[in-house]
């Protein structure tokens, strides 16, 4: 935590967009840990919007209303059935003829019974099973009010309430059908009370109710062609919604930033995979920011009480930065986690593109007298007339002229930029490679070199960058240890145990690294060696900062020298 960005409390966003969608997922920690985001609230948008939407839109369209059609008529039947028994009757239900009616109220309630049991079943086909619901329900709405005096009974009006109810259901024109039976079932019961039983004739109230029926299924039809287009336009933004909720859950599982959702009582309410790995911990439902980051949790309460949280070491691998989802104390903290080691290498980009721009200016102006220096030594050099003292004097100022010359060199090429392009290295077969390339170019022994692989271990770099970064190692480990017994250098690869990333070791059996020397180790144009240049240690750290490792020095337990490359995780991408 080498530095903490603070952003103070704002409008907060709206809960239903970035918030809410960034709960996708769920699952375990091991998922986090594998680079998936957690959602731990148990509110994530896509089972939030399943349930607004209900389902399938297609079962939106036919069973689900089927239910509540026959639950209604299941309601009707039970009541015209149940009024018909109280002591007195209601009248004028069964006034003309009481037996008929109980008989077809308990035949209506048969059928309502029989068809939620169709309906579980979905048997017959649905259009199919509609009609014959609608079907029976003319039929014994017409018998109920034949045997309640006819059309002056006002149970007719049920009739309307089923063509309705039919035509929502059904598609197409089968909502006339349905308003042709009931107006024929009107007409028909009106005929036999006129033919058969010789009474007054209703057929004014006859047509009446049956235009009622055909205006009832004109305005179903309508109704039900503007609800599923509806519908189906909810459907499509259904699926949309849920397209952009997966999207933004692989955009936050494959960012390299880690991401946290914190509360109140500093639960983890979200965390993704980046975050998982930048703190070493696996994160689960139960956890709490205290347990999994008791540093982080620090400064957060410090970002909370108003207060800038105090930078960290250098060494950490994350910078957090807090944004507020809401207002008040009690609103949940977004925290964004920074990868140390990505920041680095932004700022060693930016750092060796000045440095480029530098060395370029000063090769210039150090090249030119450099050489005609070089050149008029040369030349007096070659006069015949200098004694021993003086041509002594000319060979050191070639070898100085020659040693300025190679610190140029050598700046130029650190300064230069240079195409990063990484690709996956086993470390065991490249490692093997680098060492005996080495040893064919300098006719170093290869017995001189001894190399252990504990792991399959993988990392992600340049190639040619690392592989100048281990000749420079072996350089200084053969140089200091050119008395040691062989093997005099040691090269080990291995995978840490707390962070999870591969390690390249480089020991020597020399008489190793004063302490006090130390602390300058890395630094440019710092060398014991009357003849060194003081850059290979800190080029060697500059190249592995711009593959998003790093260098560091250790006092093996033989003695000698050590030094240890932490290389990058393979799983995490360069920034160029």
């Amino acid at each position: 935590m080498a530095e903490v960005t603070r952003q103070r409390p704002g409008p907060a966003p709206a809960r239903g967009s970035g918030h809410r969608r960034a709960r996708a997922g769920g699952g375990d920690s091991e998922a986090a840990a594998e680079g998936q985001s957690q959602d731990f609230s148990g509110e994530g948008p896509s089972s939030a919007l399943v349930g607004l939407a209900g389902g399938d839109p297609q079962d939106r369209l036919t069973w689900r209303p089927l239910f509540w059609f026959n639950l209604l008529r299941l309601g009707s039947a039970g009541m015209l059935l149940g009024l018909s028994l109280l002591q007195p009757p209601l009248k004028p239900l069964g006034s003309a003829e009481p037996h008929l009616y109980r008989l077809a109220a308990v035949a209506y309630l048969s059928g309502a019974v029989l068809g939620l049991v169709a309906l579980a079943l979905r048997w017959p086909r649905f259009n199919l099973q509609v009609t014959l619901l609608v079907a029976a329900d003319v039929a014994a709405i017409t018998v109920l009010t034949h045997a309640s005096g006819g059309l002056a009974s006002g149970l007719g009006i049920l009739l309307v309430v089923v063509v309705a109810g039919g035509g929502l259901l059904v598609s197409g024109r089968l909502a006339f059908l349905y308003a042709a039976l009931a107006a024929l079932a009107v007409l028909g019961e009106s005929l036999y009370r006129v033919n058969m039983l010789d009474l007054a004739p209703t057929y004014t109230q006859a047509g009446l109710l049956g235009a009622t029926c055909f205006a009832a299924a004109v305005l179903a039809f309508e109704m039900a062609r503007r609800v599923r287009r509806s519908t189906l336009l909810a459907s499509d933004r259904r699926a949309e919604a849920l397209a952009l909720v997966r999207l933004n859950d692989e955009i936050i599982q494959r960012m390299q930033t880690g991401v946290l959702v914190i509360d109140a009582a500093q639960r983890i309410r979200l965390a993704n995979g980046s975050a998982a790995r930048l703190l070493g911990r696996r994160i689960g439902p139960a956890s709490r920011l205290p347990e999994v980051a008791p540093q982080l949790d620090r400064a957060l309460t410090l970002w909370r009480g108003g207060q800038e949280p105090r930078p960290g070491s250098p060494t950490d691998a994350w910078v957090p930065r807090f944004a507020p989802l809401g207002s008040g104390q009690s609103a949940d903290v977004l925290i964004f986690l920074d990868d140390m080691a990505t920041l680095n290498q932004q700022a060693q980009l930016l750092k060796l593109a000045a440095l480029g721009r530098l060395v370029a200016s000063i090769a210039h102006q150090v090249r030119n007298p450099l050489g005609a220096i070089s050149h008029a030594a040369q030349l007096l050099g070659e006069d015949a007339r200098l004694g021993a003292d003086q041509q002594q004097l000319v060979e050191i100022l070639l070898r100085q002229s020659g040693r300025v010359n190679q610190i140029v060199d050598e700046v130029l090429a650190l300064g230069r930029p240079q195409r990063v392009e990484t690709e996956l290295l086993e470390l065991g077969p490249w490692l093997a490679q680098v060492i005996d390339a080495y040893c064919a170019s300098r006719a170093v022994p290869r017995r001189a070199i001894a190399l252990s692989v504990e792991s399959d271990a993988v990392t992600r770099g340049t190639p040619g960058q690392l592989q100048q970064v281990i000749e420079n190692l072996l350089d200084n480990g053969l140089r200091h240890a050119a008395r040691a017994a062989h093997p005099r250098v040691s090269v080990r690869a291995r995978q840490s145990a707390s962070r999870d990333r591969p390690l390249i070791e480089v020991e020597d059996r020399g008489p190793g690294v004063p302490l006090a020397e130390r602390d300058r180790l890395f630094e440019p144009f710092h060398t014991s060696r009357a003849d060194g240049t003081g850059l290979g240690l800190f080029m060697a750290r500059e190249l592995c900062a711009a593959n998003q490792a790093r260098i560091e020095y250790y006092t093996p337990a033989a003695g000698g020298a050590g030094f240890r490359i932490v290389l990058a995780d393979r799983r995490r991408r360069q920034l160029i």
